[in-house]
């Protein structure tokens, strides 16, 4: 089986894991939905999930 064969997808799952980062889903979670459904099927599934809601920093 040659490298990319075996890199592509990994590398697919990672990119849909960073696009989940930012988003309700999270990174992990997001990872395990794109093994299970595919990286499309996460990347979507984190799309869908909406943005991080946004928190002020603390002062102290």
């Amino acid at each position: 089986m040659s490298l990319v064969a075996i890199a592509l997808p990994v590398l697919a799952i990672v990119g849909a894991g960073l696009v989940g980062s930012t988003r309700r889903l999270g990174f992990w979670l997001t990872i395990l939905v794109s093994i299970f459904l595919t990286p499309i099927g996460g990347f979507v599934a984190a799309w869908l999930s909406g943005p991080k809601p946004y928190r002020p920093p603390r002062t102290s």
